[in-house]
């Protein structure tokens, strides 16, 4: 079953009636239960959701009781129940990092970014389903879980924050809490039509989080409109005020659309994704907007194939969190690996497994690459004066799920989103619109580093230029 995304609440709308008690907790809550039952649930459901906190109806409650009594908040997200990627640790619900080999894991505490968002006064509704420990632009898990797209049942969520980005955009949540490595928010936000999020790395503590490429992970937040996700940053990042609060004008902002290098493997798809972006880049012009055409920054493919550490880090990255858990009850990834855990569609495992380790110095070359990345993009935004970088989150849209995936390995799927994670840089995906069937596209804007703030008010702007089209 699918569903569309006219039903999505958001937080904008949702916080002043709880406020104002014109509804109360324990019925969100419910009425997001009951959501889940019906969409997400059974053989033809959207297979978003893993696990449920059986304390969310008592915990409703008892924001329920604590606004009733004092009149006030515990923090902006009092009483909005929220969905958990399962990469973050949850005290008292199952985490399982995406993996089978860990279906009995119950944490003893929560991951600092789920801490935060408690703290807000957000109630965990759950998990939400990835692939194994977040390494696939796609969906699959030996969880075996089946997660589909929100819009068509045929065709690929995207990964690895799939249950989260399908959760909001079938209006099963308010909002969810995704991790971002190479485009594990945007990818995802992109396929189904939501705004994803990725923080200036280092911005949102990752303790907690299983991590894949220790030097670039993320939390980052996937909602329904760019003032939610704002909202969902200020709690992650422990800000006691709003972020990206300042408004321009549309015609404020001047943004550079990316010269895009060429991709190995031809996907279908790829003209439309690219007739769409150009199309809304057209409406963002005649909304006042200043975009300056084909911006090249210097040898980008190049920049970023020796700036990756996925092959370079991910297998001792991942074996250090298994050992700093031995609860786990596993400390190798090889381990797994050779046990036949993982699905054959994670591709990026086989490649982990049959990889020597690197040395050290090949990754000091990777990780120097990494500031020469930045160094390019930051230095082709400032000799022009841009605001932003505007491209494709995902050249092509969300590919069929039994065709595309036999045909080719999700690590060529044709993401744009390397760039912002490979350099540390803020990005924000939005819906761009759709395609002739009817599959949202995204448009990623990609700021300075330590920008989010004047990011989120230039996605505003945005937005609201789109909306009104």
């Amino acid at each position: 079953m699918t569903a569309s995304s006219g039903a999505r609440p958001t937080l904008a709308a949702l916080v002043p009636t709880l406020v104002s008690r014109e509804r109360t907790s324990l019925s969100l809550v419910e009425e997001c239960l009951r959501r889940i039952a019906e969409l997400d649930s059974g053989s033809d459901g959207l297979g978003a959701v893993l696990a449920l906190n059986p304390q969310a109806r008592s915990q409703a409650e008892a924001a329920d009781e604590q606004l009733e009594r004092t009149g006030r908040q515990r923090g902006p997200l009092h009483g909005i129940p929220i969905l958990i990627k399962d990469v973050f640790e949850t005290e008292g619900i199952p985490t399982t990092f995406g993996c089978a080999a860990f279906k009995g894991y119950v944490p003893g505490q929560d991951a600092v970014a789920v801490r935060r968002l408690r703290a807000a006064g957000a109630i965990v509704l759950g998990k939400t389903s990835t692939p194994d420990f977040a390494m696939s632009w796609l969906s699959d898990s030996s969880n075996g879980s089946i997660t589909v797209n929100s819009r068509s049942a045929a065709h690929e969520p995207g990964g690895s924050s799939a249950g989260s980005a399908v959760a909001v955009a079938a209006g099963l949540v308010p909002a969810a809490l995704g991790s971002d490595t190479g485009g594990s928010v945007r990818v995802p936000a992109s396929f189904n039509g939501v705004v994803g999020l990725r923080p200036t790395t280092g911005l949102v503590s990752p303790d907690g989080m299983s991590s894949l490429v220790t030097a670039q992970d993320t939390p980052g937040p996937l909602a329904g409109c760019v003032d939610d996700a704002a909202l969902l940053l200020q709690v992650l990042a422990g800000h006691q005020r709003p972020i990206g609060e300042v408004r321009r004008p549309l015609g404020g902002y001047r943004l550079g659309a990316l010269a895009l290098p060429s991709e190995p493997v031809a996907w279908d798809g790829a003209d439309e994704v690219a007739a769409v972006v150009d199309a809304t880049l057209a409406r963002l012009v005649n909304e006042g907007a200043c975009i300056l055409d084909d911006v090249v920054l210097p040898d980008l493919a190049a920049l970023l194939r020796d700036s990756s550490l996925y092959l370079i880090t991910a297998l001792d990255d991942i074996d250090a969190f298994l050992a700093s858990r031995p609860e786990l009850g596993s400390s190798s990834f090889l381990d797994l690996y050779y046990a036949g855990v993982f699905p054959e569609s994670l591709d990026l495992a086989e490649l982990l497994a049959t990889r020597s380790r690197s040395d050290a110095q090949l990754r000091a070359e990777r990780l120097a690459n990494r500031y020469r990345l930045r160094d390019t993009v930051v230095r082709a935004m400032s000799n022009l004066s841009l605001d932003a970088l505007v491209y494709p989150t995902v050249r092509v849209p969300a590919p069929l799920r039994d065709r595309d995936r036999r045909l080719l390995p999700s690590r060529l799927l044709p993401v744009n989103t390397l760039i912002a994670s490979q350099a540390d840089l803020p990005a924000l995906t939005l819906p761009a619109g759709t395609t002739d069937a009817g599959l949202p596209v995204g448009l990623e804007l990609l700021g300075r580093p330590g920008t989010d703030g004047p990011l989120l008010g230039l996605g505003r702007a945005v937005e609201g230029a789109l909306s009104d089209g």
